[in-house]
C-alpha cells in the first residue's frame, strides 16, 4: 500500500497494525498528484507486511519513476537489494537514544521484546551503541506548541489553496481554504461538529509575513542539518542508524524536517493479562491482549 507522510501517518498505523511501515529519503518516490498537508516536509511510503514485500513495492514504485534519471535508479535498486539482502550486519552501528521523556515509562512487555530485538541484531553482527545524546530532540521538547506547529499549519494553507485553485472541475465551487472549512461546517455529510476543523482553522489563521514564522523558518536548519539533527547525533557517536522501541513524535518530527528515512516493526504484543483500555476522545482501543 502506497501512502504519504508528512510526521508519522505512516509508521504510527504500521506500529498499531503490527506491520511494516517506510517512510523513505524524502524526494525517492514521486509525489506528484498527491494533494499535500506541506510539500516542503511530505513524503510517499509504503505499508507492507513483511520486509521483503517493502523491497517488492519499492523496487516496482522506482522501476516507473520518470523523476529521475536511470542511471540513479539503477544504483538505488543496487543498493536496495543489497541491504534487504545482506548476510550479516557487521560493520553495522546502531545507536539507541537517551533522554527521551515519551519513552520513560513503557509497558515493560515493550521494553523486554526491544531488548530481545537488541540482542538479535547483536547477534547479526551489528555493534549497539546505547544512551546516545540527542540536543535537538531535547530542544524541540521544550519548545511552545505554537512554535512546533506552525510551519506545518502555514504549509498546510498554501498547498491546499494551491491544489484547490488547480482544479479543472469544481462543482461546489470549493477554492481556498476558508470555502472549505465552510462547506464542511453546513455539508450534512461532513458530520461536522462531530468530525471537527480545528487544524484547518488553524492552518487558516496563518500568515507566511508574521514575526513567528519568520523566526521559527530561521531556526530550522539547527533540526535539519544543524547541530540538533539526527544526522549530527549519528555523526557524534559514529553510528549508522538509531532504533527505539516504539513511535517517538520528538524523533518523527526531526526525522521529517531532515527528510531522513524511518521504518516500524512489529517487536512483540501486549500480554493476555493486560487490561483493556480505550482513549477517552475516540473511543479506540489503546491496549489490550494480543495487540501490538
Amino acid at each position: 500500500m502506497r501512502k504519504l507522510q508528512t510526521c508519522y501517518s505512516i509508521v504510527s498505523p504500521a506500529e498499531k497494525s503490527g506491520i511494516i511501515g517506510f517512510k523513505p529519503t524524502r524526494s525517492l518516490l514521486s509525489s506528484k498528484g498527491l494533494i499535500h498537508a506541506s510539500k516542503r516536509l511530505d513524503t510517499v511510503g509504503v505499508l507492507t507486511r513483511t520486509v521483503a514485500d517493502t523491497q517488492l513495492v519499492l523496487e516496482s514504485i522506482l522501476q516507473h519513476s520518470h523523476h529521475m534519471y536511470e542511471s540513479t535508479k539503477q544504483a538505488l535498486l543496487h543498493d536496495l537489494h543489497a541491504a534487504i539482502s545482506a548476510p550479516s550486519l557487521h560493520g553495522i552501528r546502531i545507536a539507541v537514544p537517551c533522554g527521551l521523556g515519551e519513552l520513560q515509562h513503557l509497558p515493560s512487555c515493550k521494553n523486554l521484546a526491544f531488548e530481545d530485538v537488541l540482542e538479535s541484531l547483536q547477534h547479526a553482527g551489528a555493534t549497539i551503541t546505547r544512551n546516545m545524546p540527542m540536543p535537538g530532540a531535547n530542544a524541540w521538547a521544550l519548545l511552545p506548541e505554537e512554535e512546533k506547529s506552525i510551519l506545518l499549519y502555514t504549509d498546510m494553507k498554501a498547498s491546499i489553496n494551491a491544489y484547490l485553485t488547480s482544479l479543472t472541475k469544481n462543482p461546489f465551487n470549493i477554492t481556498n481554504l476558508a470555502s472549505l472549512i465552510a462547506f464542511t461546517k453546513h455539508h450534512p455529510d461532513e458530520q461536522y461538529p462531530a468530525r471537527n476543523v480545528e487544524g484547518l482553522e488553524n492552518a487558516q489563521a496563518t500568515d507566511p509575513k508574521a514575526a513567528l514564522y519568520s523566526k521559527v523558518l530561521q531556526r530550522e536548519d539547527y533540526f535539519t542539518t544543524g547541530k540538533g539533527s539526527i544526522l549530527a547525533a549519528l555523526t557524534a557517536c559514529s553510528a549508522h542508524v538509531m532504533i527505539v522501541p516504539t513511535l517517538s513524535p520528538t524523533l518523527q518530527t526531526l526525522a521529517v524536517k531532515a527528510g531522513s528515512p524511518a521504518m516500524s516493526v512489529p517487536i512483540g504484543t501486549f500480554p493476555v493479562d493486560t487490561k483493556v483500555e480505550t482513549n477517552p476522545q475516540t473511543g479506540l482501543v489503546g491496549t489490550a491482549p494480543g495487540i501490538p
